[in-house]
């Protein structure tokens, strides 16, 4: 889709993680001019159909990022499930032929797609190595500090500035991360790595997990109590991953960049009958690729916009997730998009005279996202505890996080078609005052994890 007539908009992004380089694609698309002020790496991230959905519209050329992003990828045909004797309990078909089913993938090449596409498809000017000292917002304008000299403005701040933002308490008024009151810890923690497959090659205990890797990748769970082991290759067999969610009885760190020791991992999982066939690709992994970290997040923020209507959170900054229903990328992606085309509708829907809209956007792009948002949310510390049981059957035939549930309602949802839709509704509710009854979400209000994805595609083929 071409870029949107210029709406006079200047938008400052703070942040230039997942969430912040979506909302510097998609505030440009919108046509808005911004300025961006600090590129995060990580191990596996998964992309399912409703942030694809998002970044199945980023193309300038005959090469979309999508493509660029699948080639980089696993190339799946099937998730395989086991027990922790190594019992195969389940195959999710995992078509390549689909990509809306989803995209797994190593976070740095996500962010250096995205990078690529900011800098070199659309030649955005983004700024690395930039303190922001201080936030500030008037009636009219708002902006930052930067660098403790250089002040820039515009008419908003979009803050993805991750879990321990700064701008949060600012904006929100609400305690920040660190303060013990805020902080959600959930009692557990993931050991996770990726690492060259030339690691494992020679080794005779260890290369079965590149078997057949030149036809499929690999993505294989195994569940035990308290312990569950996630292993797989990327990119054809290019690359090995593992991750270990675990219960946390060591009070991990919550740094998540800081290197582990692989023991702890090979300990938890010994007494395993399918043992000797994890430890010998888990052993493999090099010095300092291995990290484990708390896994924390934070009850639902009140708000995300600030009290004049010019700064808004987006991302893990509003909003950490646990990883175990992956959704955390594509959260922030939803964010991004829905943020930038509340911006672009509401400029347009003022009347001269009424100012730019964009408090009425920010409002309005909460109420779009809040509800859905802190469902998900909550369902990924659900997810955690399941998983955590090793009650496969249990897990496989009942409303619940079951392995890699795929639910229609976040699966299938496009947020672009979604805002346009509700837009008028729900700036009516903003300007009365009104309640906003959100339709991206069950009608209860609750997680729902039914793997209900399949059906729900058949039915709109």
């Amino acid at each position: 889709m071409a870029r949107g007539a210029p709406t006079g908009i200047t938008v400052i992004i703070v942040g230039l993680g997942i969430a912040g380089l979506s909302a510097a694609i998609e505030c440009h698309r919108q046509g808005h001019t911004l300025t961006q002020p600090n590129l995060g790496v990580g191990d596996i991230i998964g992309l399912s159909g409703n942030g694809l959905k998002v970044l199945s519209r980023w193309s300038l050329t005959e090469e979309s990022i999508v493509s660029r992003l699948a080639a980089v990828g696993s190339e799946l045909s099937s998730v395989e499930v086991y027990s922790d004797a190594g019992e195969c309990k389940h195959v999710i078909p995992f078509g390549a032929d689909d990509p809306a089913q989803g995209l797994f993938l190593r976070r740095s090449d996500l962010v250096n797609e995205m990078y690529r596409h900011a800098t070199v498809d659309l030649g955005l000017d983004l700024r690395f190595g930039v303190t922001v000292d201080e936030y500030w917002e008037t009636e009219t304008a708002a902006g930052v500090s930067i660098n403790g000299k250089e002040k820039i403005t515009g008419h908003c701040i979009i803050a993805s500035d991750g879990l321990y933002s700064k701008a949060r308490a600012i904006i929100t008024g609400e305690e920040p991360l660190e303060d013990a009151a805020a902080l959600l810890q959930t009692g557990g923690a993931i050991f996770r790595s990726n690492f060259d497959a030339s690691e494992v090659a020679n080794d005779s205990d260890a290369r079965w997990v590149l078997e057949g890797t030149s036809e499929h990748d690999r993505h294989e769970i195994y569940f035990g109590r308290d312990v569950t082991i996630l292993v797989g290759t990327i990119g054809k067999g290019k690359y090995v991953w593992w991750n270990c969610p675990h219960r946390d009885a060591s009070k991990a760190t919550e740094n998540w960049v800081q290197a582990a020791s692989v023991a702890p991992v090979l300990a938890y999982i010994q007494d395993w009958p399918i043992a000797r066939k994890l430890s010998a690709v888990i052993s493999k992994t090099p010095q300092g690729k291995c990290f484990n970290h708390a896994l924390v997040t934070r009850k639902p923020l009140g708000t995300w916009v600030s009290q004049q209507g010019r700064m808004v959170l987006i991302g893990d900054a509003a909003h950490p997730f646990l990883p175990h229903t992956g959704q955390g990328a594509n959260q922030s992606i939803e964010d991004a998009a829905v943020v930038a085309i509340c911006l672009r509708l509401s400029s347009l829907a003022m009347e001269d005279g009424e100012g730019d809209g964009v408090p009425l956007a920010l409002r309005a792009m909460e109420k779009l996202r809040h509800k859905r948002v802190s469902v998900i949310q909550q369902g990924s510390i659900e997810a955690q505890e399941v998983s955590l049981e090793a009650d496969l059957d249990q897990n496989a035939s009942s409303d619940r996080f079951n392995a890699i549930a795929r639910p229609a309602w976040i699966h299938c949802y496009d947020c672009v078609s979604h805002t346009h839709e509700e837009f008028d509704r729900v700036v009516e509710a903003v300007r009365k005052g009104t309640e906003y009854i959100p339709t991206n979400v069950p009608v209860d209000g609750k997680f729902h994890a039914e793997d209900d994805y399949r059906l729900a595609m058949g039915a709109s083929e």
